[in-house]
């Protein structure tokens, strides 16, 4: 029987246009950035080649786009992680708070996304009895509830007294509930993990 693969979300094409620069892309050697964005995704070019886009964005697309990971589906994807929350990069007062679910598949990649970019960041686990995202979403465990338990259980509030955290665009629709439960402030990142950290590159 063939094993069919877990959904990365990896990066696509129309996903870095989000981070393109304005301006002619001639210098950059291609007549539009759509045929860029392209060429990245396909690894033709490097963005780090491009001297119009910002040296911070680009040495973190060049990053992202280099990370090449295969996870056949299988059990394991629904162990969760015990911690309860990861620091990436030391991060500090100022540094992003992004909430996800505790599945060890996610967290797995999300640390090569960050150990890959550098960018630093706090990632609260919600319980979501080990569910991706997506999965949890449609099955109802990335509710208010458990994520303004897994703020608490977390104890960011020492570490960033912010009260904002960004949210996968997965999980958009329960944006106004999340907030009244909470009272967190919440930012609809992107669905992909891979793109989210030029996401929070671009809203510095």
């Amino acid at each position: 029987m063939a094993i069919e693969e877990i959904d990365l979300y990896k990066m696509r094409a129309e996903d870095l246009m989000n981070y393109m620069p304005d301006g002619d892309p001639a210098s950059c050697g291609v007549k539009s950035w759509e045929e860029f964005a392209q060429k990245l995704v396909d690894r033709k070019v490097k963005a780090s080649d491009c001297k119009k886009i910002k040296k911070e964005m680009a040495a973190a697309m060049d990053a992202v786009l280099a990370i090449d990971i295969r996870l056949p589906e299988s059990d394991p994807m629904q162990e969760k992680v015990p911690q309860k929350l990861f620091e990436y990069n030391s991060p500090g007062e100022d540094s992003p708070i992004i909430l996800t679910s505790n599945s060890i598949v996610t967290h797995r990649i999300l640390k090569l996304i960050f150990d890959a970019t550098k960018i630093p960041a706090y990632v609260i686990p919600v319980d979501t009895n080990g569910y991706t995202l997506d999965n949890a979403v449609v099955a109802g465990q990335f509710s208010p509830m458990n994520v303004m338990r897994a703020i608490n259980d977390s104890g960011i509030a020492a570490k960033n007294p912010s009260r904002r955290a960004v949210i996968s665009g997965l999980a958009k629709d329960s944006k106004g509930n999340i907030e009244r439960m909470s009272r967190w402030n919440l930012e609809i990142g992107p669905i992909s993990g891979f793109e989210l950290p030029l996401y929070l590159i671009s809203i510095r």
